[in-house]
């Protein structure tokens, strides 16, 4: 997988090296600007997949072909995250424009000096989707995580490797693989608060985030119901894992 490059208010210019001038992509506010020549100094954010998130600060290297220069670039502009996919060619720069979510984050290690700036991204595509949703709010995660991961304050329900938690209006299903847990979560939207707070301690807890996906769940509705079915099912009132 490739790096992804990301601009940012607090890190708002990727150069790009084109021949013997620098194609400068400026991050001002709600859009970007594209410079061409530019001397600014960079400052942006590179994600290594599965490795680390850091500040960048040389030109950048476009992939070029049949006399075009191309770059992905990421962009947090306010209360969205967008893609630009940029093009250069005879010295003007051309590019097509996508909303994007949560998959930006799939492969990202919280290791790095640029973490926050993820945890921003994770915060705003979060956002977006409590807008576009209603009344039931789902989340899935697949973490590598650092310690094992407490719930204080819920109601704990145990079969096997799955653990379901549960206060009002929030549950949070969990199963562990050695050190990656697999968690569901389902809210209402008088549980939001908790449900957002929730996802971003996941989050921060983590060491990789292998997946993302919001509005879906990563257990089977046949699965939770079992879980909820008394059979030979222990049920510890008030404790914390």
């Amino acid at each position: 997988m490739l790096p992804k490059l990301l601009v940012t208010k607090r890190h708002p210019v990727l150069a790009l090296r084109l021949g013997r001038d620098n194609l400068c992509i400026v991050h001002r506010g709600k859009y970007l600007d594209f410079l061409i020549p530019c001397d600014e100094l960079g400052n942006y954010i590179v994600v290594v997949p599965y490795q680390g998130v850091y500040i960048g600060n040389k030109p950048m290297e476009p992939i070029s072909w049949n006399g075009t220069a191309g770059i992905e670039v990421y962009a947090l502009l306010g209360d969205e995250l967008v893609l630009y996919e940029v093009s250069v060619k005879d010295g003007r720069a051309s590019y097509v424009r996508y909303h994007i979510n949560e998959e930006f984050l799939r492969g990202t290690a919280m290791l790095g000096n640029a973490v926050n700036e993820v945890l921003s991204v994770a915060e705003t595509v979060l956002r977006s989707y409590i807008k576009s949703s209603f009344m039931i709010y789902t989340a899935y995660l697949r973490l590598v995580v650092n310690d094992s991961i407490r719930f204080i304050g819920y109601k704990e329900y145990i079969r096997g490797r799955v653990r379901v938690y549960s206060r009002d209006g929030l549950v949070v299903i969990r199963e562990s693989n050695g050190n990656e847990a697999r968690i569901s979560l389902i809210s209402t939207i008088e549980a939001l608060d908790a449900f957002t707070s929730t996802i971003m301690t996941l989050i921060r807890s983590s060491r990789i985030i292998n997946d993302v996906r919001l509005g879906r769940i990563g257990h089977s509705v046949k699965t939770i119901l079992d879980i909820f079915i008394p059979n030979n099912l222990i049920t510890l009132n008030n404790r914390s894992a």
